[in-house]
């Protein structure tokens, strides 16, 4: 049950009063009283159970304190509360081991994460981040066209999760028809406003959608690059956008990718609530969907407190 005034995923209670003691949580974890926090949170919860961000926060709490089992229930209740995940209870709890990575993508969660995110983004990745993945991809794709012996050209490219566009103005002079989607309806529109040089718009078409369900809206055949720039650290299970990919491209035609890596083996979530995905399940997803690496390496697209991200750059062929 969700108490008067609040939503599954508000960060309210609808309660001044029990709004105010979250505060008060929040600022006891920031300032390392998470023992604090849980006291609080205690005596909140027990008022609004259906506090579903106050349920998170406790679970950042008990984590907090090394307790992860109480962690995990905290989550659970997240997720009862809000099916949707607006707080990201899946990437969390596959954080600490209690969910399979493969089942803890969050859409909702990164959808509202990127719409708060859209009005700094492009200064912040390119400046704070040192975010160089569209470049990245350019490079390699226009490497592996030369070694073929083929124009730096494509008629029809999909850009997955375009965000606000920079993808697309990296590949834009090299693109007939460019498609994009994206969750987030506030990075679709910063994308929508931008143009070419010649002042018409950098999308031909714009979609706020979900990977596969934009793959899924589109014919058989009907591209030529499918590229996901920096795309598939929000995403656990890759088989069926891999998948979608490869119905959609011609035969011979490209599928580019960045993702972050680990050593191990299959998909984990780190401390960055993000994926990583080891380079062995990354090859057997792609030989079940039917396309052949041709281009895999090491490559970071991003740093974190001035440290490389460990990432893969991947260019697979539809056979």
């Amino acid at each position: 049950m969700i108490e008067k005034g609040s939503t599954a995923h508000s960060a309210s209670s609808g309660d001044p009063t029990l709004d105010r003691r979250y505060a008060w949580a929040e600022a006891a974890l920031k300032e390392g009283d998470a023992q604090a926090c849980v006291e609080i949170l205690d005596q909140t919860l027990a008022e609004a159970y259906g506090f579903t961000a106050a349920w998170h926060l406790y679970g950042l709490a008990q984590e907090a304190l090394g307790h992860n089992e109480e962690a995990a229930t905290a989550w659970r209740s997240c997720l009862m509360l809000d099916p949707n995940d607006h707080f990201g209870a899946r990437l969390d709890l596959a954080r600490i081991g209690a969910m399979a990575a493969e089942d803890a993508t969050s859409e909702n969660f990164s959808g509202t994460l990127f719409d708060a995110y859209a009005e700094r983004f492009d200064s912040h990745l390119t400046q704070a981040l040192h975010y160089n993945a569209p470049a990245l991809l350019r490079a390699a794709l226009a490497r592996i066209r030369d070694n073929a012996g083929l124009p730096f050209r494509f008629d029809a490219v999909f850009d997955l999760g375009c965000g606000t566009g920079l993808m697309g103005e990296a590949i834009r002079a090299e693109t007939g028809f460019l498609a994009g989607c994206d969750l987030s309806p506030r990075m679709i529109e910063r994308a929508r406003v931008k143009t070419r040089v010649d002042g018409e718009p950098l999308y031909d078409k714009l979609a706020v959608a979900g990977l596969t369900a934009f793959l899924s809206s589109r014919p058989d055949a009907s591209a030529d690059l499918v590229v996901a720039a920096d795309v598939f650290v929000y995403l656990g299970e890759l088989g069926p956008s891999f998948a979608q990919s490869a119905r959609v491209l011609k035969r011979g035609g490209l599928f580019a990718f960045t993702v972050q890596s680990h050593d191990g083996e299959g998909v984990v979530v780190g401390a960055d609530r993000r994926f990583a995905h080891g380079e062995g399940w990354l090859r057997q997803r792609l030989r079940e969907a039917g396309l052949r690496p041709v281009l895999l390496e090491p490559a970071s697209t991003r740093q974190d407190r001035g440290v490389a991200v460990p990432g893969l750059l991947v260019v697979a062929e539809r056979g």
